[in-house]
């Protein structure tokens, strides 16, 4: 708060100074000091399930019974979409948005009254700028506690988090290659969950090992049994590395999707936030369904390259038991030379920080630039079941002033095919980003 008061005061004595060039100065020199730190809060004292947090004294505090840690990320977006006759009739006409894509406070940290301290993650999501008349102003995604579980270092999560599967999904949302996630992750797993889950790193952090229980009734306000469970299950492999920067990953995952009251349904958008969905399969009468993955990321220098495969197999009389999937591949290269951070903990890349960040006048750097190409296609169009295919080719430019800061354009080319016929949508996304 007082570094918040100093900064208005300056932006005052800015406006009403006559020497503001002097002002300006003091300004750039506050915003030098604050932003180009390069330190991230170590995973001691942060839990595994909260995005990556830079390290300042003035985000932390520490006392002798816990730590905490407050992060925050907003993201504004700017979305275009392009439609031929059949896209619009397949999916109605798309029209131009702006929207907070998130704005997001996290509270993480730990209890060290305990002899192995437990880790807790807390994040709200703010609605007020896009909120929906009657929403609340504030939603909870996360919130759960770890503790340590058995001799080797494993932990017991409990509460609404990650359900531990999926590529995508297990990295941070604002860590990722493209401004979305691919149409077929949010498809088969939920984003957050309500259970239990446990992890393990082990080998020397070259495997990692998960597997959990969910069941959010209490969100959807049915039955336990009413409601469905889910299972999940995640595994993966380092056979290579040498570094962050020359690496080999493999991984497998499981997901057990249960009814619903008696139904499942599938639906996708088309990796627009903004969009409505363009696969739809609406509720169909099944007895579950069970979701196999398959993910690898291959690392050499500033280039990464990374693939997904989900299958799923209903069971769904009714339908003829359809098998449904989604698959991606792609990658990016920093031109600048960074490469992102590969988490052990939790098999995946995450944070980028860039070499020389970018500044006004003492050492000035340009910050981190990243090209980066994506094709993905998810496919709900088997038997009894036409909720159609959809597949995309997206291109990515992205700056990074620095750890804080992020500049993204996306461009997607969109093909629809539906009972309707075949659509096509041109994609142009903006992204400004901000995160602590």
């Amino acid at each position: 708060m007082k570094r918040v008061v100093v900064v208005l005061f300056i932006l005052l004595f800015t406006a009403l100074s006559s020497d503001a060039q002097d002002a300006v100065q003091k300004v750039q020199a506050f915003v030098e000091q604050t932003m180009n730190d390069t330190a991230v809060i170590p995973i001691g004292v942060a839990p595994m399930n909260a995005p990556p947090i830079m390290a300042n004294k003035w985000n932390q505090i520490h006392t002798r019974n816990f730590n905490l840690n407050f992060g925050l990320a907003v993201l504004l977006d700017h979305n275009i979409t392009n439609q031929n006759n059949t896209s619009i009739e397949q999916v109605g006409k798309v029209g131009p948005a702006t929207q907070f894509r998130g704005d997001r406070l996290v509270f993480s940290g730990d209890f060290t009254i305990f002899k192995r301290p437990w880790r807790y993650n807390i994040s709200l999501n703010f609605n007020g700028l896009d909120a929906e008349d009657g929403d609340a102003a504030f939603s909870a995604i996360d919130w759960n506690l770890e503790i340590p579980f058995g001799k080797k270092d494993g932990w017991l999560t409990i509460g609404k988090q990650k359900e531990g599967v999926g590529l995508e999904y297990i990295s941070p949302g604002t860590q990722g290659m493209f401004m979305e996630r691919g149409s077929g992750a949010p498809m088969f797993i939920r984003q957050r969950n309500i259970g239990i889950r446990y992890s393990n790193s082990i080998l020397e952090h070259r495997m990692t090992y998960s597997f959990g229980f969910f069941n959010n009734y209490w969100e959807t306000g049915k039955s336990f049994s009413d409601n469905g469970s889910q299972v999940t299950a995640r595994v993966t492999g380092l056979p290579i590395y040498e570094s962050d920067r020359e690496m080999l990953h493999l991984g497998l995952g499981y997901r057990y999707t249960g009814p619903s009251s008696g139904s499942l349904s599938y639906k996708a958008k088309p990796e627009v936030n903004s969009a409505p969905n363009y696969i739809s399969t609406g509720s169909f009468d099944a007895s579950g369904a069970q979701t196999l993955l398959g993910e690898f990321i291959g690392v050499k220098g500033p280039v990464a390259i990374v693939a997904e495969y989900m299958g799923t197999f209903v069971n769904s009389t009714a339908t003829a038991n359809p098998f449904l999937n989604y698959f991606q591949v792609g990658g990016s290269w920093f031109i600048t030379g960074e490469n992102r951070r590969y988490n052990k903990q939790t098999g995946n890349l995450g944070k980028l920080v860039p070499k020389n960040n970018f500044r006004f006048k003492k050492d000035p750097g340009s910050g981190a630039f990243e090209l980066g190409l994506r094709y993905t296609r998810s496919n709900a169009n088997d038997k009894g079941i036409t909720g159609g295919e959809f597949s995309r080719f997206t291109s990515a430019l992205s700056w990074y002033p620095n750890a804080h800061f992020r500049f993204e354009i996306n461009y997607g080319y969109g093909r629809l095919n539906n009972t309707l016929g075949k659509g096509v949508s041109n994609f142009y996304q903006f992204r400004i980003q901000f995160e602590l």
